[in-house]
């Protein structure tokens, strides 16, 4: 999509019963600021949503995009996906290392996917610096398998259920997700340590 105001090359994720809508930050078009849009629902309403005129499908995501960016302008066709979580039993085989999404896949929630992918390659990265002389050998690879995917098992667990969460719809449960996560931003140096851990950063 375009839209009139900058996005200062910053993704916004908004999350409200049915699942979050994110908006990433694209390079300019035609002059223009530009996102790319990633909007998580229920079954039904992502097939209606897809099937409706450009012009109403425009306005729903005014709507739900809180107007942050004024208009958003649809320059690209729309897609369905269906959302999925999964894990890989292992990360290694002989002479064979599992990264990125080969290794998992999670909903797109928080760059998460992005950020275990960059986790995998930081791993194999420090491995193969503390040992050259072992490069792909078995036992450099289970050590990668020990070390990610425990972490990622857990991760990929945690998104799975956030993406959950953010679909309920009963009154309780909403008004619970959106305290926790009005309290989790109010408190600065817990937010500041989830992001380090969705970074990977220790």
């Amino acid at each position: 999509v375009t839209h009139p105001i900058p996005h200062h090359n910053v993704s916004t994720e908004i999350h409200r019963t049915g699942g979050p809508f994110t908006l990433v930050p694209l390079p300019d078009r035609d002059t223009r600021p530009s996102s790319a849009v990633v909007w998580m629902d229920r079954g039904p309403e992502a097939e209606r949503l897809a099937a409706l005129p450009v012009p109403e499908f425009e306005a729903e995501m005014f709507t739900r995009s809180a107007g942050l960016f004024g208009p958003l302008t649809l320059v690209t066709r729309r897609s369905v996906w269906p959302m999925i979580a999964q894990i890989a039993d292992r990360f290694e085989a002989e002479r064979t290392a599992l990264i990125a999404e080969a290794a998992h896949v999670v909903p797109p929630i928080g760059a998460q996917g992005l950020n275990m992918s960059l986790a995998d390659l930081a791993c194999l990265l420090d491995l193969a610096r503390a040992a050259p002389d072992r490069l792909g050998d078995r036992a450099m690879l289970g050590a990668y398998h020990r070390r990610r995917w425990p972490e990622v098992k857990a991760r990929v667990m945690g998104i799975d259920l956030l993406n959950r969460t953010s679909m309920l719809s009963a009154p309780p449960l909403r008004d619970l997700r959106a305290g926790a996560l009005n309290a989790l931003y109010s408190l600065a140096p817990v937010r500041k340590t989830l992001m380090k851990a969705g970074l990977g950063m220790r």
